[in-house]
């Protein structure tokens, strides 16, 4: 590709002629990049915008007609002869030629503008013998649509071209998606084999559920990097585990580190020997314990209620917003939401072994709370239910020693090879201390989860209220089941609002247990099928409010993050009042459903391809990081800003010097070194810096981003 861009910035048009052609001939050179690399030629005076646009579009058809003629004269015989290794045969041959026949024009067309499809879709044309003629006059047209946008938008993003490469990947996804779908709506009209159609039918929940949950958990997982301080901090810390070829002790920055306990820092360092160490490998194994805990509430929600309820809790589970963030971040609450729920779940199904192996993970995952949550969620649940004999049943002493079997071995290893440093540390601070006495003063508040609660369980937390209201009222077979829910979750969320320490992602834990509320109050208003005051207002009231955001007031470095912003609220905001006017029709309730759940995959897709990429300097180290390293060599001093730490030393796997507050940076002594230092850290600490240290004015600037920057003393 570099070869290319170079030969078109040496032969100009000629180059630019021949790279559509070969696009349009089969060869599959992306004119997303070509075009996008002429409009920044035009936007440079190397080429003027007509005509590039003249010849690219010339180029296209030229690259068109040979393939039509290679389709015409020689392509049949040879599909035929290798088509059964592409799934093609006469039958389908006869059906392309008749396509075309009756659809050609709107075929050429549509398919010029689509990416992927644009390079093949001219080979068949010739196939079916479509006249030349109007093949020519519609490829014309299909041409100079997506020719004339690339090429303004190269010339318009000027040196910034490039950017249009990295939505690409989004547009293909999209592409692919909707092939997959029309391929399946083909064969269903078609006719399928009947062992297949029963298959299709029988497992049609969990086969899309399936498909939903990978698209919005896996994609774009590496399309950006670690956002700081968190992603970084597992990151790194699995990553020197892994090189220390250490399993049992946590590690970072060349020190033991006892923050967490070592589950997910398996996971990642399990996906990093298997598959490399980078972003993608990172988040990979919270999407995959987000992936199971939806799967799993789908198959056990079955049998606790029925399928019905159980898919529709599981696409509210997936398509949460909160829990679609979790799910696509490298850090550990995705792990013990997984834990907690087989464990709660296998309590109330009465799979007592299930649950008591599924505690002891949970305490691997996050720490005593992996015992003490089940335990204490099930006695209320006993006592509320007046069902305390149930205990008797329990195998409290088996199961009990079952648990301490998978979750206590690690912790007397950590002791016997650490002493008292590690409980000092991992039970003293990280669980008696923080919740005891708050880490971020200021920030705690009895009702700081209320807003976190409802913004996570967006675009459906609307319904929590109207769903608790229903279930005062008939709750019907299910009422165990439904107030099991309800004490797990509020459990949870009275327990994290007491701490003195809160982080929005420590009530992830709620989120299945309020899933399932949602997805049995949703389904009941179904069944139903007369209109719902609480469920039109369910959709109509988030969605106004997401609208209205739009004016919310961004300052200061915040500003950034307006675009994103606007398109997360006019996106969901708009296709929650849509929603709202079909629920105002008791028969499009099921629509007003599955508009929900696919406006929140289109969200989450256009979040993650292409609103984080261009926002990702402003939220990660890594471009600084890159910076540092190449000087990083022994004698060399970095210092390194708290927040920023984790991130630079696993980009650069540099450990440089750690300083928290202002006060703590030594300006006056590195100002004297003879050698030179580099301090990285954020630009509201260096302005902090400037107004306070007098010795700040005679460090300069070497390198920054949007949010951050390195100065030095020479």
């Amino acid at each position: 590709m570099d070869t290319l861009l170079h030969l078109m910035e040496s032969y100009g048009y000629v180059s630019l002629f021949v790279a559509m052609a070969a696009e349009n001939a089969n060869i599959p050179v992306p004119s997303e990049v070509i075009l996008g690399f002429a409009g920044f030629l035009i936007s440079q005076h190397v080429f003027t915008f007509w005509t590039a646009f003249f010849i690219a579009c010339a180029g296209g058809i030229a690259g068109s007609v040979i393939s039509y003629g290679l389709g015409l004269y020689g392509g049949r015989p040879l599909l035929l002869k290798y088509g059964k290794y592409i799934f093609f045969n006469e039958k389908k041959f006869a059906l392309a030629e008749r396509l075309f026949a009756k659809y050609g024009g709107i075929a050429v067309v549509v398919g010029r503008c689509l990416p992927g499809i644009r390079t093949f879709i001219s080979f068949p044309a010739g196939v079916a013998r479509y006249p030349f003629g109007k093949f020519v006059f519609f490829s014309v047209i299909g041409t100079i649509p997506w020719t004339l946008l690339l090429v303004w938008a190269g010339s318009l993003l000027g040196s910034h071209w490039h950017n249009l490469v990295q939505y690409n990947h989004l547009f293909v996804l999209i592409v692919v998606l909707l092939c997959l779908a029309a391929g399946v709506i083909f064969l269903i009209k078609r006719g399928l084999p009947p062992a297949w159609s029963r298959f299709l039918y029988a497992h049609r929940y969990s086969l899309s559920l399936a498909v939903f949950s990978a698209v919005i958990f896996f994609s774009f997982l590496g399309a950006f990097p670690l956002t700081d301080p968190d992603e970084p901090v597992y990151g790194e810390t699995a990553r020197e585990m892994l090189a220390a070829k250490d399993w049992l002790s946590p590690r970072i920055f060349g020190m033991f580190w006892y923050d967490k306990p070592p589950l997910f820092y398996w996971l990642e360092m399990l996906s990093y020997r298997l598959f490399g160490i980078s972003d993608l490998t990172s988040r990979l194994p919270g999407a995959c314990m987000a992936f199971a805990t939806v799967l799993y509430v789908y198959y056990r929600g079955k049998k606790i209620f029925n399928p019905a309820i159980a898919y529709t809790s599981a696409m509210i589970l997936a398509s949460s917003l909160g829990f679609w963030y979790i799910g696509h971040a490298a850090i550990t609450d995705t792990a013990l939401v997984f834990t907690l729920t087989v464990a709660l779940l296998g309590f109330y199904e009465k799979q007592y072994y299930r649950a008591y192996i599924f505690c002891g993970l949970a305490v691997l995952a996050k720490g005593p709370i992996g015992y003490a949550f089940p335990a204490l969620i099930v006695l209320l649940y006993l006592l509320a239910m007046r069902r305390l004999r149930q205990l008797r049943e329990m195998k409290l002493f088996s199961g009990i020693l079952l648990a301490l079997l998978v979750g206590l071995p690690w912790y007397v290893l950590m002791y016997h090879t650490h002493g008292d440093a590690f409980l000092q540390t991992f039970i003293g601070y990280h669980n008696i201390t923080r919740f005891a006495a708050p880490e971020h003063p200021g920030r705690n508040s009895v009702f700081f989860f209320i807003p976190v609660l409802a913004v996570g369980l967006l675009p459906w937390s609307a319904g929590l209220i109207p769903a608790l209201v229903q279930l005062r009222k008939r709750a019907g077979v299910y009422r165990d089941a439904l107030y099991f829910c309800v004490l797990w979750a509020a459990f949870i969320f009275i327990f994290f609002s007491l701490s003195k320490t809160q982080l929005v992602t420590y009530i992830a834990p709620m989120f299945p247990p309020c899933a399932l509320l949602l997805g049995w109050f949703f389904r009941d208003r179904f069944d139903a099928g007369k209109r719902s005051l609480s469920t039109i207002l369910s959709a109509l009231l988030p969605g106004l409010l997401l609208l209205g955001a739009n004016a919310f007031p961004l300052h200061g470095a915040d500003v950034v993050f307006r675009p994103a912003l606007h398109v997360i609220a006019t996106l969901l905001g708009s296709t929650l009042l849509l929603a709202a006017l079909l629920w105002l029709r008791p028969a499009r309730a099921k629509a007003a459903f599955a508009l929900t759940v696919c406006g929140m995959l289109a969200l989450a897709l256009a979040v993650n391809g292409l609103l984080m990429p261009p926002l990702a300097t402003t939220l990660t180290s890594a471009p600084l990081a890159r910076y540092v390293r190449p000087p990083a060599q022994p004698g060399t001093e970095i210092y390194i800003e708290k927040f920023l730490h984790p991130g630079v030393t696993f980009y650069s796997g540099v450990y440089g010097k750690e300083w928290k507050t202002p006060a703590d940076l030594p300006l006056s002594a590195i100002q004297r070194q003879p050698q030179r230092v580099y301090i990285v850290l954020r630009k509201t600490t260096w302005r902090t810096l400037c107004r306070t240290r007098n010795e700040a004015a005679r460090f300069r600037i070497v390198q920054e981003t949007a949010t951050q920057l390195i100065v030095t003393n020479h």
